[in-house]
């Protein structure tokens, strides 16, 4: 799906590849100058500063809603606006697009099902699947980063999670590509919303079969915990269900594959900071979030302004207007972050705005946390050294949603 749009040039091109794979210079300039900025391509207001983001995430006037979904499929043609329809029921009915008290509701059950408790007892089946997958790369001397390792770990452990066939996992991984080409897109095509419609059915028929079994009969897996719980004794329906199995699907699978992706790159350009890593792995908690910071794997997220937004800078915004609030900018704001372009594992105050903030904080930022530790901790341990195999310019996913690449080769050294 093209971002390149045939409409005279703005201001700011954010849409073009040679944003998507270095938009710090753009976004800073955009912080300094224009930091509330109207797209009209994206018919949208873009922020960039932290501060600003941070008050239209937390919304502590409720002034905002997540409620946006006609916001995805802009410029799709008429001759396919029935399956846009369809597209944008399903993701209508996604946690992450609710406002309260549904959202507070279906947040509800996911907390009474998805616990701490039930995210530390996976620590031993993720640390066996990412020593899986790197010994199966080991004497390559080579690894795809996304495509042997970063894309396999959150399918892995979603299946053990979910339980689930382990090998169904790629079909999943498939649906999440067509379906995100879409819903990431600043600009839509037949063929993009054809693509997403076939990837939303997919969904139904598959969750659908394994949510009627899990009725039928119940394990011990999330699926039946989520099939079964309850809130003042109403549950989930099973669209609702569904739409709850993608969410979290597509919360585990896209912010771990690109946050460790994103880690990589950022460790192998940074060699010194890696060894340090290696000889301190006490510092890998305080690591990972400024891995998360310094290269988000989250670039954006859509608001929509209830009420007429006077008090923010290039303002005002009227009522009915969407907000684009560029996360990836908000970490590199340098009235939040001293010296916000240098990466550095020891940075003491490393609060970022990866996994967004207040009520609509990503419901499995836990899980793509420890999946993280581990992956990044047993890499650097497994090898000794990580280099990018070619100085060519990497290929990053064109999207307003999230930050990654589509592939990320490297040398690798084993230890």
């Amino acid at each position: 799906m093209s971002l390149q749009p045939t409409a005279p040039a703005v201001k700011y091109d954010i849409l073009s590849p040679a944003f998507f794979a270095d938009p710090y210079p753009t976004l800073r300039r955009m912080r300094e100058e224009d930091p509330v900025f109207w797209h009209p391509l994206l018919k949208s207001w873009v922020l960039t500063r932290y501060a600003d983001i941070q008050r239209v995430l937390r919304d502590s006037k409720s002034e905002f809603s997540n409620s946006k979904v006609e916001q995805y499929g802009l410029g799709a043609p008429e001759s396919v606006r029935d399956k846009l329809e369809v597209f944008n029921t399903f993701v209508s009915s996604w946690v992450a697009f609710m406002d309260p008290p549904n959202h507070t509701r279906l947040r509800a059950l996911i907390a009474k099902a998805f616990t701490v408790q039930a995210v530390e007892r996976l620590r031993p089946r993720i640390q066996h699947a990412v020593d899986e997958l790197l010994a199966a790369v080991r004497s390559r001397g080579r690894m795809d980063v996304v495509a042997d390792f970063a894309a396999q770990l959150p399918m892995i452990v979603f299946s053990e999670l979910m339980g689930i066939p382990r090998d169904d996992g790629e079909r999943l991984r498939e649906d999440a590509l067509t379906v995100m080409s879409l819903f990431g897109a600043g600009i839509a095509t037949a063929d993009g919303v054809e693509s997403a419609y076939r990837g939303v059915m997919s969904y139904y028929e598959y969750f659908n079969a394994h949510i009627a079994a899990r009725r039928s009969r119940s394990t011990e897996d999330l699926l039946s915990k989520l099939v079964e719980a309850r809130v003042d004794g109403v549950g989930m329906t099973d669209t609702e269900l569904v739409a709850m199995c993608v969410t979290l699907f597509l919360a585990s699978q896209e912010t771990t594959l690109y946050m460790v992706a994103n880690a990589v790159n950022t460790l192998a350009r940074h060699p010194e900071q890696a060894q340090r890593l290696r000889e301190e792995p006490r510092l890998i908690d305080g690591a990972l979030e400024e891995l998360m910071r310094y290269d988000s794997p989250t670039f954006g997220t859509f608001r929509r302004a209830v009420v007429a937004i006077t008090d923010l800078p290039g303002g005002p915004i009227p009522a009915g207007d969407y907000v684009l609030s560029v996360l990836c900018s908000a970490n590199r704001d340098g009235h939040r972050f001293p010296d916000p372009d240098r990466f550095d594992i020891e940075r003491q105050d490393t609060r970022h705005l990866s996994f967004s903030s207040g009520i609509h904080t990503c419901p499995g930022a836990a899980l793509s946390r420890l999946e993280g530790r581990i992956a990044i901790q047993t890499l650097l341990q497994t090898f000794s050294e990580l280099r990018l195999e070619s100085d060519a310019p990497l290929e990053w996913v064109p999207s307003m949603m999230v930050r990654g690449f589509k592939s990320l080769p490297v040398a690798v050294t084993p230890a």
